[in-house]
């Protein structure tokens, strides 16, 4: 029920992105941007007034980071501006819609503060590429696909880094989360080829990306 109401108000802001303004399209992007920022900053909070540990809820994790993205995306303008939302559109949103699908944070009641905020968060982290892609501000070409290579050589050694003197798991870079996609390719490669498989399964992820972009890109031309 919840997948079913985050998809209906998805659908009703792509539709507004489509036809409004260009004024009124930053307007609308940037609100989207700041909410995103500001559920994840109280998350953060109730989570540290309920007294866990800081170092679990940095934001490092891909969704976190996507939240950056994003912000960059909003109050940007030009190649900078198609770089992060691209980026956001074929990155972090499918890993985001993933989240969605396939929830960790199921472990709390569902009214409870913490599925609500990552159901609040996650739907804006699948939104706010897909309405810049309603308003025409991301044009995806095979040009284009060394962007999320780029993004993740400079985020993956930092957060790597961190994993190693924290020894937390962010980005899941050390083991996959149980009874996730990524389990899967943990058991069929193993402890020590698993960041390989990653980058396998992103490769992937993209090779699909990106000739289907490129084909919806001209159906729309036809139109």
């Amino acid at each position: 029920m919840m997948l079913i109401a985050v998809f209906m108000v998805m659908g009703i802001c792509i539709l507004c992105a489509r036809k409004c303004s260009a004024a009124a399209f930053r307007n609308f992007s940037r609100i989207l941007a700041a909410a995103l920022f500001l559920g994840e900053a109280l998350l953060d909070v109730f989570l540290f007034i309920d007294g866990r540990d800081v170092l679990a809820f940095l934001p490092l994790h891909l969704c976190n980071l996507g939240i950056f993205v994003n912000l960059l995306a909003a109050f940007t303008k030009g190649k900078v501006q198609a770089f992060f939302a691209e980026v956001s559109l074929v990155l972090i949103m499918p890993g985001s819609l993933g989240a969605l699908l396939f929830p960790d944070w199921t472990y709390k009641p569902f009214w409870s503060y913490i599925p609500l905020m990552c159901f609040l968060t996650h739907s804006l982290l699948v939104l706010i590429p897909l309405v810049f892609l309603a308003a025409r501000k991301i044009h995806v070409t095979f040009a284009h696909f060394w962007y999320s290579y780029a993004f993740l050589l400079f985020a993956v050694p930092i957060v790597y880094f961190v994993n190693l003197l924290t020894e937390m798991n962010y980005m899941y870079l050390r083991f996959p989360p149980e009874d996730s996609p990524l389990e899967w390719i943990f058991r069929l490669t193993g402890e020590r080829y698993y960041l390989t498989g990653l980058v396998l399964l992103l490769t992937s992820v993209l090779l699909l990306e990106y000739p289907a972009y490129w084909a919806a890109g001209k159906i729309q031309k036809k139109k």
